[in-house]
């Protein structure tokens, strides 16, 4: 989704900036003292004033040259971070689990801001005075001063970098959500999400490794008519806890605020290694009134007597849900789920052409 440049430190901008000051000086004091020597063939100038003059002009050249060269460099790490007002709601949700929430990228990018606008402010102040100054011992002292404004900025400003290259490399592990009908497959760990996203989907199956779980985000889609239509996500993490991490968060946000539709996998054999009350608490936990539940039931193959009163003791209480236990007849389900949500052609839409 995100692909945001890396971020150095704070010194390696100033210190590149300075570097390009240094070797523009360099090119263009040979200009300067050409200029200035057909001047002085109809100028009767001393030749203490003429050199405070090429100093002068040089100097100028040079404190512009640093306010652009740290203008344009600076605004352009601005630029490499998106515009929130313009981010899909549940990007800004999973930002905002990690250690660097929006708001302080948004203060950190502020404080970028606040460079470029003191390094312009000392820029024009400093050019005022050099074109107005009378002795090359000033303008040395005015020249210093610059600088070391410009380098007290970037260097109280030491935080917002650290704070923007962090918040970089969590933003660019985000996976890139497809604008589809989308599918969650949810449960705790080993119950058989993978192999019921396998089964209904075939092998496209895309695992996105981020700052989800560490197995990873797993994507796999759906055609309809050759044409990808669903995107199933499996959101491996949830371990249905009173109080989630960082991972169990962001899973359980792309389960509230992303999904269509969810379908929740129960293993009555247990060998998943949680028992069934607890994956039932877990349903109860992530189930979301904005978000239809389909269940799932995983493993029937290997059912012995005590899954079956397991099942249908749970069954009393699950009469709300759909169930299934035949991957084929869930992916059957989800398609006809898909084509009822899908906007119908209205001809009373159509403008008449005259």
């Amino acid at each position: 989704m995100f692909k945001i440049p890396k971020i150095e430190k704070e010194n390696f901008y100033i210190d590149r900036a300075m570097k390009s000051m240094e070797a523009f000086a360099a090119k263009e004091k040979l200009v300067v003292d050409n200029r200035f020597k057909r001047v002085a063939t109809f100028q009767r100038k001393s030749k203490e004033d003429n050199n405070l003059n090429k100093r002068k002009d040089l100097e100028l050249q040079k404190v512009r040259h640093l306010n652009s060269r740290v203008n344009n460099d600076v605004r352009k790490l601005i630029r490499t971070f998106p515009n929130f007002m313009k981010v899909d709601k549940v990007y800004l949700d999973l930002i905002n689990t990690s250690e660097t929430s929006t708001s302080m990228i948004k203060e950190a990018l502020n404080d970028l801001k606040w460079i470029c606008d003191g390094c312009d402010e000392f820029t024009q102040k400093s050019e005022f005075k050099l074109k107005t100054v009378r002795s090359q011992e000033t303008m040395g002292y005015i020249m210093k001063k610059y600088l070391g404004r410009v380098n007290s900025l970037f260097s109280k400003s030491k935080k917002a970098f650290i704070t923007l290259d962090n918040a970089r490399l969590f933003m660019n592990q985000l996976p890139s959500f497809e604008d589809l009908y989308t599918v969650c497959i949810a449960g705790f760990p080993n119950v058989g999400k993978s192999t019921l996203m396998k089964k209904i989907t075939g092998s496209n199956v895309e695992i996105q490794n981020y700052p989800f779980t560490t197995k990873g985000l797993m994507f796999s889609y759906l055609y309809y008519k050759e044409q990808k239509a669903i995107q199933i996500i499996d959101t491996p993490g949830l371990l249905g806890r009173t109080k989630n991490n960082g991972i169990e968060e962001r899973a359980e946000i792309v389960l509230r605020d992303y999904c269509q539709s969810m379908v929740f996998v129960i293993d009555f054999t247990e060998s998943c290694g949680y028992k069934v009350e607890q994956q039932l608490a877990l349903l109860k936990k992530v189930t979301t009134d904005n978000t239809p539940v389909t269940l799932y039931f995983s493993k029937e193959d290997i059912f012995n007597e005590e899954d079956k009163e397991k099942k249908m003791e749970a069954l009393k209480t699950l009469k709300k849900y759909k169930f299934y236990t035949d991957s084929e007849l869930i992916k059957a389900f989800i398609l006809e789920n898909y084509l009822s949500k899908r906007p119908k052609f209205d001809p009373s839409k159509l403008k008449t052409i005259r």
